[in-house]
Protein backbone atom coordinates (compact mmCIF):
# COMPACT_ATOMS: atom_id res chain seq x y z
CA UNK A 1 0.00 0.00 0.00
CA UNK A 2 1.27 3.58 -0.20
CA UNK A 3 0.87 6.24 2.36
CA UNK A 4 -1.30 8.42 -0.06
CA UNK A 5 -3.96 5.17 -0.62
CA UNK A 6 -4.14 4.97 3.21
CA UNK A 7 -4.35 8.73 3.94
CA UNK A 8 -7.11 8.72 0.68
CA UNK A 9 -9.05 5.99 1.89
CA UNK A 10 -9.17 6.43 5.65
CA UNK A 11 -11.65 8.47 8.02
CA UNK A 12 -10.16 11.19 10.32
CA UNK A 13 -10.82 9.08 13.52
CA UNK A 14 -9.19 6.14 11.62
CA UNK A 15 -6.30 7.56 10.63
CA UNK A 16 -5.71 9.07 13.66
CA UNK A 17 -5.93 5.12 15.25
CA UNK A 18 -3.25 4.16 11.98
CA UNK A 19 -0.58 6.76 13.29
CA UNK A 20 -1.26 5.86 16.61
CA UNK A 21 -0.45 2.47 15.65
CA UNK A 22 2.69 2.95 13.85
CA UNK A 23 4.30 5.13 16.34
CA UNK A 24 3.60 3.86 19.82
CA UNK A 25 1.27 1.84 19.43
CA UNK A 26 -2.42 0.90 21.28
CA UNK A 27 -2.08 -1.48 24.15
CA UNK A 28 -5.35 -3.77 23.74
CA UNK A 29 -6.80 -7.41 25.99
CA UNK A 30 -5.43 -10.19 23.58
CA UNK A 31 -7.02 -13.88 24.06
CA UNK A 32 -4.74 -16.20 23.70
CA UNK A 33 -4.84 -18.42 20.34
CA UNK A 34 -3.74 -21.65 22.49
CA UNK A 35 -4.18 -21.85 26.41
CA UNK A 36 -3.49 -19.11 29.03
CA UNK A 37 -5.55 -15.79 30.37
CA UNK A 38 -6.27 -12.82 28.13
CA UNK A 39 -3.07 -10.13 28.71
CA UNK A 40 -2.58 -6.80 27.84
CA UNK A 41 -0.33 -6.47 24.78
CA UNK A 42 1.05 -3.24 22.96
CA UNK A 43 -0.10 -3.56 19.09
CA UNK A 44 1.76 -2.07 16.60
CA UNK A 45 1.54 -1.18 12.91
CA UNK A 46 4.69 -2.54 11.08
CA UNK A 47 5.07 -1.37 7.43
CA UNK A 48 8.14 -3.67 5.68
CA UNK A 49 9.14 -2.46 2.30
CA UNK A 50 7.90 -4.94 -0.20
CA UNK A 51 9.95 -5.07 -3.71
CA UNK A 52 6.91 -2.35 -5.24
CA UNK A 53 4.99 -1.90 -2.09
CA UNK A 54 4.36 -2.05 1.75
CA UNK A 55 3.05 -4.51 3.54
CA UNK A 56 1.57 -4.32 6.89
CA UNK A 57 1.44 -6.73 9.65
CA UNK A 58 -0.30 -6.14 12.95
CA UNK A 59 2.40 -7.07 15.46
CA UNK A 60 2.91 -7.71 19.23
CA UNK A 61 5.46 -8.84 21.98
CA UNK A 62 5.21 -12.67 22.58
CA UNK A 63 6.41 -14.92 24.70
CA UNK A 64 9.05 -16.00 21.58
CA UNK A 65 9.44 -12.14 20.63
CA UNK A 66 7.85 -10.12 18.30
CA UNK A 67 5.06 -11.78 16.72
CA UNK A 68 2.28 -10.51 14.13
CA UNK A 69 0.01 -11.34 11.86
CA UNK A 70 0.17 -10.41 8.14
CA UNK A 71 -2.80 -8.19 7.26
CA UNK A 72 -3.39 -9.42 3.46
CA UNK A 73 -3.39 -13.11 5.14
CA UNK A 74 -6.38 -11.85 6.82
CA UNK A 75 -9.66 -13.87 5.49
CA UNK A 76 -12.34 -11.49 7.31
CA UNK A 77 -12.64 -8.80 10.37
CA UNK A 78 -15.42 -10.42 12.38
CA UNK A 79 -16.79 -8.41 15.21
CA UNK A 80 -18.43 -10.18 18.52
CA UNK A 81 -17.79 -13.88 20.06
CA UNK A 82 -17.00 -15.51 16.48
CA UNK A 83 -14.24 -17.55 16.95
CA UNK A 84 -13.37 -21.08 18.64
CA UNK A 85 -11.35 -19.10 21.09
CA UNK A 86 -13.75 -16.52 21.77
CA UNK A 87 -16.19 -18.79 22.36
CA UNK A 88 -13.96 -20.28 24.79
CA UNK A 89 -12.48 -17.45 26.98
CA UNK A 90 -14.89 -14.66 26.16
CA UNK A 91 -16.98 -13.02 28.72
CA UNK A 92 -20.72 -13.27 27.14
CA UNK A 93 -21.75 -9.16 29.23
CA UNK A 94 -18.52 -8.11 27.05
CA UNK A 95 -19.48 -9.61 23.57
CA UNK A 96 -19.74 -6.31 22.06
CA UNK A 97 -16.14 -5.51 22.58
CA UNK A 98 -14.55 -8.13 20.63
CA UNK A 99 -13.16 -8.17 17.68
CA UNK A 100 -11.08 -11.06 15.65
CA UNK A 101 -8.84 -10.94 12.85
CA UNK A 102 -8.76 -14.33 10.93
CA UNK A 103 -6.85 -16.30 8.79
CA UNK A 104 -6.79 -19.43 6.89
CA UNK A 105 -4.99 -21.44 10.33
CA UNK A 106 -5.82 -19.04 13.61
CA UNK A 107 -7.57 -16.29 14.90
CA UNK A 108 -5.92 -12.78 16.47
CA UNK A 109 -8.62 -12.05 19.49
CA UNK A 110 -8.70 -9.08 20.79
CA UNK A 111 -11.02 -7.17 23.85
CA UNK A 112 -11.56 -3.66 23.79
CA UNK A 113 -12.14 -1.37 26.67
CA UNK A 114 -15.76 -0.09 25.07
CA UNK A 115 -17.75 -1.31 21.74
CA UNK A 116 -17.07 2.23 20.20
CA UNK A 117 -13.06 1.68 20.62
CA UNK A 118 -13.90 -1.72 18.77
CA UNK A 119 -16.00 -0.38 16.30
CA UNK A 120 -13.57 2.25 15.48
CA UNK A 121 -10.90 -0.93 15.16
CA UNK A 122 -13.04 -3.12 12.91
CA UNK A 123 -13.50 -0.26 10.74
CA UNK A 124 -9.96 1.12 10.13
CA UNK A 125 -8.69 -2.81 10.38
CA UNK A 126 -11.24 -3.57 7.28
CA UNK A 127 -10.26 -0.78 5.04
CA UNK A 128 -6.40 -1.61 5.53
CA UNK A 129 -6.98 -5.31 5.38
CA UNK A 130 -8.65 -4.67 2.01
CA UNK A 131 -6.35 -2.20 0.62
CA UNK A 132 -3.61 -4.42 1.45
CA UNK A 133 -5.33 -7.50 -0.61
CA UNK A 134 -5.78 -5.18 -3.48
CA UNK A 135 -1.99 -4.57 -3.50
CA UNK A 136 -1.27 -8.07 -3.14
CA UNK A 137 -3.25 -9.08 -6.10
CA UNK A 138 -1.77 -6.44 -7.97
CA UNK A 139 1.71 -7.15 -7.38
CA UNK A 140 0.83 -10.69 -7.81
CA UNK A 141 -0.55 -9.92 -10.99
CA UNK A 142 2.37 -8.07 -12.06
CA UNK A 143 4.78 -10.87 -11.06
CA UNK A 144 3.15 -13.18 -13.14
CA UNK A 145 2.93 -11.32 -16.54
CA UNK A 146 5.84 -12.04 -19.23
CA UNK A 147 8.94 -10.15 -19.13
Amino acid sequence: ATMYTIRATLSEKEYALFEQLTTDGVNVLKHPFRTGRPQKKRFQLSLVQGEMYLYMYLTWKGKHGMQGIELASVQRVAAGVDTEVLKRTAKAEKADCYLSLVTVDRSLDLCFDSPLERELWESTLTELVRIETEVRAKSLSVDASPA
